[in-house]
């Protein structure tokens, strides 16, 4: 099983605007690491009314078709997110397929990452933890399947 780590930050812009009747709509911020080999992914959970507004690949609506026939619109408190390849040197992001869904209430996680030009294609149900401290630049969820006091 490869190791993974999300982190989720809130969202200190959420709600404010970046041009005319346009607003940051993201609830949290992440990061996703995967270790063997390392490779850095970027996550913004939207709820679902924002999220299906958010597609844009032919593979993006087809996730949406699937959460459609789950009904997943009408779970409280669900957040969603598309998934965005990080490369720390260049600070290049870029889509690649795959999604994150978060439910809040119980701490349920599921991600799957479909990135074919960096070699991974799996998925991950993870238990996110609230974190105790909060603050700026500290996460208030981490979900992981490795001990990260050991790293």
């Amino acid at each position: 099983m490869r190791e993974i780590a999300i982190r989720g930050f809130i969202n200190e812009k959420y709600n404010t605007t970046y041009g005319k009747g346009l607003f940051r709509r993201a609830i949290y911020n992440g990061s996703v690491e995967l270790h063997n080999p390392n490779q850095k992914y970027l996550v913004d959970f939207y709820d679902y009314e924002q999220f299906q507004h958010t597609a844009k690949s032919d593979a993006q609506i087809e996730v949406l078709k699937k959460l459609d026939q789950c009904n997943v619109s009408s779970v409280e408190g669900l957040v969603l997110s598309w998934i965005i390849h990080y490369e720390p040197l260049t600070k290049t992001k870029t889509s690649v397929d795959g999604y994150c869904i978060y439910l809040q209430s119980t701490g349920e996680l599921h991600i799957e990452v479909i990135d074919v030009q960096n070699g991974t294609n799996e998925q991950w149900d993870l238990r996110a933890h609230h974190c105790k401290s909060g603050g700026a630049n500290k996460p208030v969820f981490i979900a992981t399947n490795v001990d990260l006091n050991h790293k």
